[in-house]
C-alpha cells in the first residue's frame, strides 16, 4: 500500500484544447502527451459500508487489460488530497480481494458481512491525456487531463478536470505544475473525487449549502499548526460553496461563501502573532475584495428575501411602487453577480485558492514570536485580547455612534469565531455558555447593521427612481424603528457580555 498525494482542479469545458497545447509550451522537459481510455466499475455495498468508512474500490478497464484500485482517506483539506492506495492487474473483469496488501483492509473487504455484498453501483467514462513532468533533481509529477463523465443509473454527470499526482520529491511540485497551469487556465480546487461525484448521483443528493465545521485541534498541537488546520477548514468552506455559485438558487452559497471568507480573514487576526510574509498578506487583501463582490450580492438578496417584507405589509397600497423596487434590486443583484461569475471564470480566484492552500503548507519557521508557546497558552492570550477589545466598546454602549457600533459587531464576530477556532480544546458545555452570551448581542447589531445597509441601498434608489421614493422612505423608516427597538432590549444582552465567564 503507498500513499497517494494528488491535487484535482476543474478546467472549463471549453478550454480541453488550449490547455493541452499550453502544456508542451509551460513544461519544455514533459514527456510526449499519451492517451488513454479508462473505463472504471466502483463497488460498495447495498449499506455503502465503504463509503461510509471513506474507502473506494474501483476495477478499471486501461490498455486492454483490468486494474483493481483501493483507496482510504478523507477528502483532502483544500482540494490536496492524501489517501492510502493499493492497486494491481487482475487476471480478468473480477475483483481479487485477497491480493489486497494491507492486512485490515483485507480482512474487512472479504469478511463475510462485506465481500459477498459487494456490487457495482456507478462507473466512469474517461478519455485521460497525461504526461510526465520532472522537477528539478528528483521530482516527478504525472498531469493528467480527465474528460468525461460518471454515470449511474441512467443519470451522467459530467467530468472535466485535470489531477496533478506526485511520484517524488517535495509536494512543491504539484504546486509549480498547479500555478503555472493557472496563471493561463480558471482552475478552481475539486474537493469532491470522482468517487464521491459518483456516490451522489447514486443517492441522488443534491448539492446544498456547507456551513463551517469546528477543526478539531489537540493541546499537543503548536500554534502554527493550529492555525494550518483551521485555514484549512475555512478554505474549504470557501470552496464547496464557490464552486456552487451561478447554479440555480445560489443564494445561501453566496452567504456561506462570504462568512467563510470572514472567518478566515478573522483567522488572519486571531494568529496575527505568528509570522507572515507580504505574500500572504496580498492573498489577504484578494480574499476580501472576493468578499465585497459576494457581499454587494448578498445585500441584495437580504433586502430581496427578508427586509422589504414587513415594510410591504405595512403600504399595501404601494403594491406598484414595490414592484418598481423590486425589479431594480434584481437588476442590481444580476449586474453584481456578472462581475461575480466573470470573476470566477477567470486564472485569478483559482490563482488565489491555490496560493492559500501552497502557504499553507510551508514549513513552520525555525523561530518567532510565540514559536515556543503551547497551544492553550497561545489561545488563552488570543481570547483575552479579543474579550478586552469587545467589553471596552460595550460599556461605553450608549455614547457609540454607528460606526462605533459596527465595530463591535465586527468585534464580537471575531470572538465568537477565535472561540469556535479553539473550542475543541475545551469543555464542550462552557463554550457553548460563553458563545450564548454573545448572541442577544449579534442579533441586535444585527439588526442595526440591516438597517444601515438597508437605508444607503434605499437612499441611493430614491434618487433615481422617483416614482419609488415615498415607498423607499417607508421602508428606511421601518427598519429605523426596528433600530429603536433593538437598540432598547441591547441593556440586558451587554450585561450577558460583560459578566460571561471565560472558559479558557
Amino acid at each position: 500500500m503507498n500513499t497517494e498525494i494528488e491535487l484535482c482542479l476543474n478546467v472549463i469545458s471549453g478550454q480541453h484544447d488550449a490547455l493541452i497545447k499550453q502544456v508542451s509550451v509551460l513544461f519544455s522537459v514533459a514527456s510526449p502527451p499519451q492517451e488513454q481510455e479508462l473505463y472504471g466499475i466502483y463497488y460498495d455495498t447495498p449499506a455503502l459500508d465503504l463509503a461510509k468508512r471513506h474507502m473506494g474500490l474501483r476495477l478499471r478497464k486501461q490498455d486492454g487489460g483490468w486494474m483493481q484500485t483501493f483507496k482510504s482517506g478523507r477528502p483532502g483539506a483544500g482540494g490536496l488530497h492524501t489517501r492510502l492506495e493499493c492497486e494491481h492487474a487482475t487476471q480478468e473483469q473480477a475483483l481479487e480481494l485477497h491480493r489486497i496488501s494491507h492486512p485490515s483492509t483485507r480482512d474487512f473487504l472479504t469478511s463475510k458481512k462485506i465481500a459477498p455484498l459487494l456490487r457495482p453501483v456507478f462507473v466512469t467514462r474517461i478519455q485521460r491525456t497525461h504526461w510526465q513532468i520532472p522537477y528539478k533533481e528528483d521530482g516527478l509529477v504525472e498531469l493528467a487531463l480527465d474528460i468525461g463523465a460518471v454515470e449511474c443509473n441512467g443519470r451522467t454527470l459530467a467530468v472535466s478536470e485535470i489531477e496533478i499526482e506526485l511520484k517524488s520529491g517535495p509536494v512543491d511540485a504539484v504546486f509549480a505544475v498547479a500555478q503555472a497551469l493557472a496563471q493561463h487556465f480558471a482552475l478552481l480546487p475539486q474537493l469532491r473525487s470522482k468517487a464521491e461525484r459518483g456516490y451522489c448521483l447514486f443517492t441522488q443528493a443534491t448539492a446544498t449549502p456547507e456551513e463551517a465545521h469546528i477543526p478539531q485541534l489537540r493541546p499537543t498541537l503548536s500554534p502554527w499548526q493550529a492555525r494550518q488546520a483551521v485555514m484549512l477548514e475555512c478554505l474549504r468552506h470557501l470552496q464547496y460553496n464557490l464552486a456552487e455559485i451561478g447554479h440555480g438558487d445560489d443564494m445561501e452559497f453566496i452567504h456561506q461563501a462570504r462568512v467563510a471568507i470572514r472567518r478566515m480573514r478573522s483567522a488572519d487576526k486571531t494568529f496575527s502573532r505568528l509570522p507572515t510574509d507580504a505574500h500572504w498578506r496580498k492573498i489577504m487583501k484578494d480574499l476580501q475584495k472576493l468578499g465585497l463582490m459576494l457581499g454587494q450580492v448578498r445585500d441584495c438578496d437580504v433586502l430581496l428575501h427578508d427586509s422589504l417584507a414587513p415594510a410591504e405589509q405595512s403600504l399595501p397600497s404601494g403594491r406598484k411602487a414595490w414592484c418598481t423596487i423590486r425589479n431594480d434590486l434584481s437588476s442590481r443583484r444580476e449586474q453584481y453577480m456578472q462581475v461575480l461569475r466573470t470573476e470566477l471564470a477567470s486564472p485569478r480566484i483559482g490563482q488565489m485558492l491555490l496560493h492559500v492552500l501552497q502557504w499553507l503548507h510551508l514549513e513552520p519557521p525555525p523561530s518567532g514570536q510565540d514559536a515556543g508557546a503551547t497551544l492553550e497558552s497561545f489561545a488563552s492570550r488570543v481570547l483575552d485580547r479579543h474579550v478586552k477589545a469587545v467589553r471596552k466598546l460595550a460599556s461605553n454602549w450608549e455614547a457609540l455612534d454607528e460606526t462605533q457600533r459596527h465595530t463591535l459587531r465586527k468585534q464580537i464576530k471575531k470572538l465568537r469565531y477565535a472561540a469556535e477556532f479553539f473550542s475543541s480544546l475545551y469543555k464542550a458545555s462552557k463554550v457553548d455558555k460563553f458563545l450564548a452570551s454573545l448572541q442577544s448581542m449579534q442579533k441586535t447589531l444585527g439588526i442595526l447593521n440591516d438597517a444601515a445597509v438597508t437605508r444607503q441601498i434605499l437612499q441611493d434608489m430614491a434618487t433615481q427612481l422617483p416614482q419609488a421614493a415615498f415607498a423607499c422612505g417607508v421602508a428606511t423608516g421601518w427598519h429605523a424603528c426596528a433600530s429603536e427597538q433593538a437598540i432598547e432590549k441591547a441593556c440586558q444582552a451587554l450585561k450577558d457580555i460583560q459578566q460571561a465567564k471565560p472558559f479558557w
